[in-house]
């Protein structure tokens, strides 16, 4: 993962728990601050010993990080420093699920070695759909719940989101979402 994910897991630590906190928590994972250089690949060890470190101090479960991880950083980091590659994929929240593939490619021409996700939205019937997660990685099934919580409160609409399965293999990890389109706010 690149060190801008670190950047945001931060901001995100030391913006819920505060900052002596944080520093607490970086140092028990045996970080400094020159394991957050935003453009700096990182193994994603890294940031799985931060959420180890959290939710041993917090009591809080993996998942329940991770889910806020990702509402965080749609909320805090995606639209407050990308929002150019975000509203040129879509903009709606339909739209930018629909061309997630081509905002990813997009983003790995920047970051050497990166690894995208994958995702294919599909219709399933009227106000509803599946959206296929498939990575390399494995257990991210609660961040990527907790981007599209975020991206379906930046477009204002409320969707109920399911998981209908998850899959974990040799290759990584895919997991079907299903999506209903319950209104706007």
């Amino acid at each position: 993962m690149y060190g801008l994910i670190h950047n945001s897991l931060r901001d995100m630590m030391r913006t819920r728990l505060g900052d002596d906190e944080w520093v607490e928590i970086m140092l028990a994972a045996g970080l400094s601050e020159k394991d957050f250089l935003s453009l700096k690949s990182y193994d994603d060890s890294v940031v799985l010993s931060l959420l180890g470190v959290a939710h041993t101090r917090t009591g809080r479960s993996i998942d329940e990080l991770l889910y806020d991880f990702g509402w965080h950083f749609i909320s805090r980091t995606a639209f407050a420093h990308y929002a150019g590659v975000l509203n040129m994929h879509g903009e709606s929240f339909w739209e930018l699920l629909d061309n997630l593939n081509h905002m990813h490619d997009r983003i790995a021409s920047s970051f050497p070695g990166y690894r995208p996700p994958s995702f294919q939205l599909l219709p399933i019937e009227e106000n509803t759909y599946e959206l296929i997660y498939s990575s390399s990685r494995q257990g991210l099934t609660a961040f990527v719940r907790g981007l599209l919580d975020g991206l379906a409160d930046y477009f204002s609409v409320v969707v109920e989101i399911t998981v209908v399965h998850d899959t974990l293999s040799d290759q990584g990890q895919q997991t079907c979402f299903r999506l209903t389109a319950l209104g706007t706010k």
